[in-house]
C-alpha cells in the first residue's frame, strides 16, 4: 500500500527536486525516521549536501527529499522550507540556533489545574507559540483533580485572549472529544508544557 504523504501535512513544492518527498517523525543522532509513499523507514543525511553546502538539518516534523533505498538507509538530499519552527541555543562557544521541532499546525500549551499551574509559565509558553508561527491551543489538564476550575480558566482566559483553551482529563476523558477538530489527516500538533 503506498501511503499518501499529504496526509502527513502540508508538503511544500517540490516540483524539480530530485528524489521523493519524506517527513521526518523522530530523529536518532544522524539516523532519521521517515515517512514517505513507501511507508515508515529510515534514511541518513547525504554528506555533501549537508556537510558542504548550506542545508538546514532536518529536525522532527521537517519535510525533505529522499532518495528511497528500499533495503536499507535512504538518503536525505535537501530540507524542504519551513513554514513553523521552534529552536533553541545551541551550547557551544558560537552562538546559533538549532531547531527542535518543524512545520506544525497548533501548539497545544498544557497547564495542569493543581499546585503546578502557573500563569508566568503559561505566558511565556503562549509567546514561544506565537513566534513558531503556530496557532496557540491552550490545554488545562487535570480537571479531575479540581473540585471548581473555573478560577483557572478565568486566570487562563485572561492571559491568553483569543486563544482556544479546553478543560480536559486523561484519566476520566473529559473535554477530549472538543480535540478532535485539532487533530485532522494533513494537520500536526507539537506539546509545550
Amino acid at each position: 500500500k503506498i501511503l499518501n504523504i499529504h496526509d502527513w501535512g502540508h508538503v511544500p513544492n517540490t516540483e524539480n527536486l530530485p528524489g521523493i518527498p519524506a517527513r521526518v517523525t523522530a530523529v536518532h543522532k544522524e539516523r532519521y525516521e521517515i515517512v514517505c509513499r513507501h511507508g515508515i523507514t529510515h534514511a541518513r543525511l547525504k554528506t555533501k549536501e549537508y556537510y558542504m553546502d548550506t542545508q538546514d538539518f532536518p529536525t522532527a516534523g521537517d519535510f525533505v527529499m529522499v532518495n528511497y533505498i528500499e533495503n536499507g538507509d535512504s538518503r536525505i538530499t535537501a530540507t524542504l522550507p519551513r513554514k513553523t519552527l521552534f529552536s533553541r541555543r545551541e551550547p557551544g562557544p558560537i552562538p546559533r540556533d538549532q531547531a527542535v521541532a518543524a512545520n506544525f499546525d497548533y501548539v497545544f500549551i498544557l497547564q495542569s489545574l493543581n499546585q503546578d499551574f502557573n500563569p508566568r509559565r503559561l505566558e511565556r509558553y503562549l509567546t514561544l507559540s506565537w513566534q513558531s508561527g503556530a496557532t496557540p491551543v491552550v490545554l488545562l489538564t487535570k480537571a479531575d483533580l479540581v473540585e471548581d476550575y473555573w478560577p483557572y480558566l478565568t486566570q487562563a482566559d485572561r492571559i491568553c485572549a483569543g486563544v482556544n483553551i479546553h478543560v480536559v482529563s486523561a484519566h476520566t476523558g473529559y473535554g477530549l472529544e472538543r480535540l478532535n477538530a485539532y487533530l485532522q489527516p494533513g494537520k500536526s500538533v507539537v506539546f509545550l508544557g
